[in-house]
């Protein structure tokens, strides 16, 4: 169809993300896990829906309940223009909810979880994880009403009906609301970082791909299996796998003792040749391989795609038989590499977890637990940084089993001093940052650790 010379229109294309596909029993359009059949009477109309736009005014011959049926079921993304051209698209990932009609009494107002950024293309798009759609802003006389959409002035330069209708489509969407959202505690429970965090990790966003895509391949080499070294490197004794499968205790003995242990014995310091063993169970490269892309990696505990882009850095306090210092641990070479001597920020991450755990002494050793996050964002697309999460948990438990197995005090810690580990390495947080931290020592006695399964 044709739009008008003047006047509000619409236009109306597949969601992002919609395939069209053939099977033995017809055409189906298809955003896992959602499914809609097509009639091969209404296959032209879906070709024009996959090819671009298709302009509404009146109802064309045969298509109006296509079209109905598509916009019920949230299968299109809806444009509404003025005589100047596109002002918003309300961009749908799911069904819609039923138009409030009449509005709700009330003004409306952002909800606390919707956010406004700009996209790729210069446009602002505007998303709440709560919201059954996301709506871009084409023009920015139309941001004026995402400032107010519970105004009802005239907006210079935007047609006062098309104004209206993105008022209404901002309530409608979920993006705005009316009264107190947060009444219902499992509403008020969640912050707005972590709703989004989740919700967009398990790739809720329209138009933006999710997985295994390599599309890093298109701007950078792929990242190297291992970073430059830092400095002088320690060599660390190799322990015998083969007699720790004989004197190790059983797996459920280790499981069910498993104990979050904070303090740490301050007369028996941590050695190096027990700091290497645990680092060597825990943490060390075994082999390496092609693939992908890029060289693969095999640790003690699993990593998406054996990219493996954890690294361990020892801020060792007191351990006997190594300078206090902050070191880098090289699983390839089963060394420690030293970052800097021990010094204020080093000390300062140290005296900052004793206090937090309230240590009687200094911790013998923090381990921390950083990200080079090209490995993983290099091959994933939008939950890259939630694997990221996952491998510091799975690393974490290994740490807390091969801990108790040794028989020494491990603790996984919640957050450490902000900024602390660029001032340490002098990374660039972009390219490499903290994501966790660990406390190993020497237990200290009964009468000393307040002991409890944490």
């Amino acid at each position: 169809m044709t739009p008008p010379d003047t006047g509000p229109y619409e236009t109306v294309r597949l969601r992002g993300g919609v395939e069209s596909m053939r099977h033995p029993r017809g055409t189906s359009l298809v955003d896992l896990p959602d499914q809609e059949p097509v009639t091969p009477e209404e296959e032209a109309v879906v070709r024009t829906l996959v090819d671009g736009s298709h302009r509404m005014t009146v109802r064309d011959d045969g298509t109006g309940a296509l079209l109905d049926r598509l916009r019920s079921g949230g299968w299109l993304a809806v444009t509404v223009h003025d005589a100047d051209g596109p002002v918003f698209t309300v961009e749908p990932h799911r069904s819609p909810a039923a138009r409030p009609v009449p509005p709700p009494p009330g003004r409306p107002r952002l909800s606390r979880f919707t956010a406004v950024r700009a996209s790729a293309d210069g446009l602002l798009w505007v998303s709440s994880p709560r919201a059954w759609a996301a709506v871009v802003v084409h023009r920015p006389e139309a941001a004026v009403v995402l400032a107010d959409p519970g105004g009802e002035r005239r907006v210079p330069g935007l047609d006062e009906a098309v104004a209206a209708r993105l008022r209404h489509d901002l309530l409608w969407a979920g993006l705005a609301v009316v009264g107190d959202e947060d009444e219902e505690f499992r509403v008020r429970q969640w912050s707005w970082a972590d709703l989004e965090f989740h919700q967009s990790s398990r790739g809720y966003t329209p138009g933006f791909r999710l997985g295994r895509t390599g599309w890093g391949a298109e701007y950078a080499p792929a990242p190297p299996p291992r970073p430059e070294p830092f400095g002088p490197a320690v060599e660390l004794r190799r322990p015998d796998l083969e007699r720790l499968r004989g004197t190790d205790p059983p797996f459920t003995s280790v499981l069910e003792s498993r104990r979050s242990l904070r303090r740490h014995d301050p007369r028996n310091p941590l050695t190096c040749d027990r700091l290497a063993e645990f680092l060597y169970r825990t943490a060390r490269t075994v082999h390496r391989r092609p693939g992908d892309g890029m060289e693969l990696q095999y640790r003690p505990y699993p990593s998406g795609g054996a990219a493996h882009e954890l690294e361990v850095y020892v801020v060792a306090a007191r351990v006997a038989g190594l300078e206090p210092g902050t070191y880098h641990y090289d699983g390839h070479d089963h060394r420690l590499e030293l970052v800097r001597p021990m010094d204020g920020p080093g000390r300062l991450l140290v005296d900052g977890v004793g206090s937090a755990t309230s240590q009687t002494g200094a911790p013998q050793a923090l381990l921390l637990i950083s990200a080079r996050f090209e490995r993983l964002m290099w091959a994933y697309e939008g939950l890259a940084y939630a694997l990221i999460l996952k491998h510091v948990g799975a690393l974490m438990q290994t740490m807390n089993l091969v801990a108790t197995a040794m028989g020494l005090a491990g603790c996984a810690l919640g957050t450490s001093t902000r900024h602390a580990f660029g001032r340490l390495t002098g990374l660039d947080p972009l390219e490499e940052d903290l994501v966790g931290e660990f406390l190993l020592g020497v237990p200290a006695g009964p009468e000393q650790e307040e002991g409890g399964r944490r």
